[in-house]
């Protein structure tokens, strides 16, 4: 197990529908939430993938771009049809994996270098 500063529990996002359910429930409960979009093929993502930290309370959305592929999407189309007024600005296509959406209450930030994203997990 590893330590990590937040104490995750990943959630593995099966499909477009279950995200749209999680990103509108955690704005709704004003819960900061992690969405990890990654892929299984692309070292880097494995690497998150096999050392995620688990055990935690803090809810670690796990979504793989073949599953939803269009992650970045639902997550600002959600965004925007639950608060109107939050900047999804940041949301914009990035070509590198992993990338990391952390939703603090009601803003988004993204994490995209792969020392950032390890750091903010705390792998």
């Amino acid at each position: 197990m590893v330590k990590a500063k937040n104490n995750f529990n990943p959630l593995k996002v099966k499909n477009s529908k279950h995200l749209e359910t999680i990103v509108s429930t955690n704005i709704e409960e004003k819960k900061t939430s992690h969405y990890l979009i990654v892929n299984e093929w692309d070292s880097p993502c494995k690497y998150f993938l096999d050392n995620l930290p688990t055990g935690g309370d803090c809810d670690l959305n796990v979504i793989d771009i073949f599953d939803v592929p269009n992650a970045l999407d639902i997550i600002k189309s959600v965004i925007k049809s639950n608060r109107e007024t939050i900047s999804t600005s940041c949301l914009s296509t990035y070509d590198q994996l992993p990338i990391l959406v952390v939703i603090h209450k009601t803003f988004p930030r993204v994490v995209t270098y792969n020392g950032s994203v390890g750091a903010e997990l705390g792998i």
